[in-house]
């Protein structure tokens, strides 16, 4: 289901979305181009993709196909 999360600077937003995202492509058959996210900024979003990829690594999930996820901002 999609998600909306509206929240002030410094909540912990990127830490909430990434953990939340990296638990869904965690699932078996999650398809990462079903993965749409978007934020303000160049910089939150690279930030938000290497976060998602750093949880993925520490739990042990290698997927090369995670490409295929849309991460960006709301502006592109």
């Amino acid at each position: 289901e999609p998600l909306q999360i509206i929240a002030c600077a410094g909540s912990g937003k990127t830490q909430v979305i990434s953990q939340r995202i990296a638990s869904i492509l965690s699932l078996p058959g999650v398809k990462p181009r079903t993965i749409v996210a978007f934020t303000f900024t160049e910089k939150a979003a690279a930030e938000l993709q290497d976060r998602i990829y750093s949880i993925l690594r520490q739990e042990g999930v290698d997927r090369p196909w995670l490409a295929a996820m849309s991460v960006g901002t709301m502006h592109g």
